[in-house]
């Protein structure tokens, strides 16, 4: 280290440890006040963290300062506020797909700028805790730490490095990194959006589906060529709202069973919608008498089991509102959702015994 580097850094006093772990603090200038984050890297690349010194990539935090002394890099670079997209997941919050690929969308914008420089930048660590959704919705990428300059030359990484689950298959020694890296990784972060879990445990339906399995092939070169190409796909997913179940979409306020729009699952919903009517309007149960009136039951019959079938069916997102969608587990979340259907059958019982009692309809028998 200079003497001038020396000096730099003693301009920055620290307020605040955010990772001890990983040598990450808060620190403030002592001359103008701005708070920054301070990092003390032992895994980077230099060139990485030069070039982005010199060429800010809008959606990155600014680089101020870097200093290499004794294999290690200390960063001084711009301190983000927002919450990351883990924390937001961890709290049991899961995206509209609308909102989702809106995040998508910025991301893809961040990198396209980074593979755009020569040579491309890739990130190779791109998962929920590395990107911050600020308080104006905007996102913005951390952690270059894993990143590195493309090489068309290599045939392998040489370091493995990674996130388990984010991590390509060529992170594991399976070939070279390469821009269809960040693509897997950006792939996997929309499924648990949307989800709130990995590819191999669910994935939407739909086009979106299509989008990631194909942003998650094990082989590269059935990825998307780029992100600009990821960005078109997700462009035309836009174009066509239907193909996208949200509650923003008007396809959300379709009856269960037709949202879908095929026509074996419409003959189903018909299928039960009939029976359910047919049910409701032919039952009448033995306690009636002639003061509460059948088609005064029959009503309340059919009105809660139509509440029943459009809340199994997650009418206009009524899960999200109920929390059931944060439930990651799926068995979980469907044990969750026939509860609610008990509970709702419970709740239409106790209020035909109440009337009936107010109407002096039911009697009890010593």
């Amino acid at each position: 280290m200079t003497t001038t580097d020396a000096y730099i850094l003693s301009c920055y006093r620290e307020i605040a440890v955010l990772n001890s772990q990983h040598g990450i603090t808060l620190v403030q200038h002592t001359v103008s006040g701005t708070v920054y984050v301070k990092k003390i890297l032992e895994t980077y690349n230099a060139d990485v963290y030069r070039y982005l010194y010199r060429h800010h990539v809008k959606g990155t935090p600014e680089i101020t300062e870097i200093v290499e002394q004794d294999g290690r890099l200390i960063v001084i670079e711009e301190y983000i506020n927002g919450e990351t997209l883990r924390t937001i997941l961890d709290n049991g919050n899961i995206f509209t797909e609308d909102t989702a690929v809106t995040i998508i969308e910025e991301l893809c914008r961040i990198l396209l700028e980074l593979h755009s420089a020569d040579p491309p930048i890739l990130h190779r660590d791109i998962k929920p805790s590395n990107i911050i959704r600020t308080a104006d919705g905007s996102i913005r990428l951390l952690d270059m730490n894993a990143a590195r300059q493309a090489d068309p030359q290599k045939k392998e990484d040489t370091q493995l490095i990674g996130t388990v689950g984010y991590a390509a298959p060529e992170q594991y020694g399976f070939g070279a990194s390469s821009v269809q890296t960040d693509i897997y990784a950006v792939g996997i972060l929309l499924n648990e959006l949307v989800t709130g879990v990995l590819p191999k445990d669910r994935m939407p339906r739909g086009k979106l589906g299509r989008i990631i399995r194909k942003c998650t092939r094990i082989d590269p070169k059935d990825r998307y060529k780029s992100v600009k190409e990821l960005l078109n796909a997700l462009a035309s997913c836009r174009s066509h709202p239907d193909t996208i179940e949200s509650s923003l979409y008007r396809n959300n306020f379709m009856i269960p069973g037709f949202r879908s729009k095929k026509p074996a699952n419409i003959l189903i919903a018909l299928f039960i919608y009939a029976f359910a009517f047919s049910f409701c309007t032919r039952f009448t149960a033995k306690a009636t008498g002639p003061v509460f009136q059948p088609w005064v039951e029959r009503a309340i019959y059919l009105l809660f089991t139509v509440i029943i079938l459009l809340f199994t069916g997650n009418y206009l997102d009524i899960w999200s509102f109920m929390g059931i969608s944060r439930i990651r587990n799926a068995w979980l979340r469907f044990f969750a959702v026939i509860a609610f259907d008990i509970l709702l059958a419970v709740i239409m019982l106790l209020i035909m015994i109440l009337a009936g009692l107010m109407m002096g309809t039911l009697h009890f028998v010593s």
